[in-house]
């Protein structure tokens, strides 16, 4: 499908992620922002006068009843994604949902199943932001396509900042993401979905979790008084997992620990490595490594051919091309849940351990 006239957009939540999206669609000339829906009027208002956007409300079913809406994009904490994804697709509305795509496996599921039963629509999460939508992913890629790098045994991905927590010192009025029951959980959720569709990716989406290993989740590493009552998501976490045809994956990440990592990737394979940051305003190299014909050790630096990207606008553009049929979403729901019931085994195979 392909379209003369820019499709009109709502915009479902009016926080800092919001005001990202509407930023990136008004860049385009194939998209214009009609509708903003926030908790109060008066925060409508607000972010409407600031974008131009004609219609602000406080209730955003209002916006699915407007038949020349085509699309919204849900931008509220993960805990009401569901609800809001699945009123949008039975109101005819194509449906970006901010990552993660629901709390619980679950609602991604029943999500999906919804899905099912309106074909010609497009609903895709955000998870590819920061991952598949980056020139990295497809330069890591064709490197383990090409077989250059023998088969992958092990993955080792870790990325650790100190004081750097959703809530706390990063966007301090989002007090939700302190809270499980809202935000799902702390860095194995609100990262782990970039982490996996990046890593999984890669690899062609087709290894399965066999188990979780171990799994370790740390919080309460400070005194910093959070701001809120209820402060119940982890701080630092690091698992051990196994997936089908032996592939071991360690994954670490912290949004607050006592030591500073910066977010780096290993990728083993039996022939060669490659060694990497694959977030956009992470260096645009990569390192291979491997042996040459001779059978000595060599490394080598690539430099990616690339400007800075702002993945947002990437993230906006695949929606947009999506919607006019240009391409297919670079990953579908069902990668989307499957995600989110490996982060729910970590949190689960940890509550077994201490129960």
């Amino acid at each position: 499908m392909t379209t003369e006239k820019p499709f009109h957009i709502g915009v479902i939540g009016a926080g800092m992620i919001a005001e990202n999206h509407i930023q990136n669609l008004q860049k385009s000339s194939r998209a214009t922002v009609k509708w903003i829906a926030a908790t109060t009027k008066e925060k409508a208002a607000s972010v409407g006068g600031a974008y131009d956007i004609p219609k602000p409300t406080n209730r955003y079913q209002y916006m699915l009843e407007d038949p020349d809406l085509d699309a919204v994009i849900i931008c509220t904490p993960p805990f009401l994604h569901a609800e809001m994804a699945a009123a949008a697709l039975r109101a005819g509305k194509h449906v970006l949902v901010e990552k993660p795509l629901t709390l619980t496996y679950e609602e991604a599921t029943g999500l999906l199943e919804l899905k099912r039963q309106y074909p010609d629509l497009i609903a895709i999460d955000c998870s590819a932001r920061h991952a598949r939508l980056h020139p990295k992913y497809q330069t890591v890629k064709r490197y383990i396509e090409s077989g250059a790098l023998g088969d992958i045994y092990y993955v080792h991905h870790n990325a650790v900042s100190q004081q750097s927590r959703p809530g706390i010192e990063y966007h301090p009025s989002a007090k939700w993401f302190l809270d499980k029951d809202k935000a799902g959980g702390g860095p194995l959720f609100d990262w782990g979905v970039y982490d996996l569709s990046f890593h999984l990716g890669v690899l062609g989406d087709r290894h399965e979790l066999q188990r979780v290993d171990a799994i370790q989740i740390t919080a309460g590493l400070d005194n910093r008084d959070p701001g809120t009552d209820i402060y119940n998501v982890e701080e630092h976490f690091s698992a051990n997992l196994t997936f089908s045809n032996g592939l071991r994956y360690y994954w670490e990440r912290a949004a607050h620990a006592n030591m500073q990592v910066s977010n780096e990737t290993r990728i083993y394979g039996t022939r060669g490595g490659l060694k990497l940051a694959f977030c956009s305003w992470d260096a645009p190299e990569l390192t291979l490594y491997g042996l040459n014909e001779s059978g000595d050790a060599f490394q080598q630096k690539e430099s990616l051919d690339y400007q800075d990207q702002d993945d947002g606008y990437a993230m906006a553009l695949h929606f947009l091309d999506c919607m006019e049929g240009k391409t297919k979403p670079i990953q579908p729901l069902e990668v989307a849940a499957r995600h989110l019931q490996i982060i729910h085994q970590c949190y689960q195979t940890y509550q077994n351990q201490y129960a």
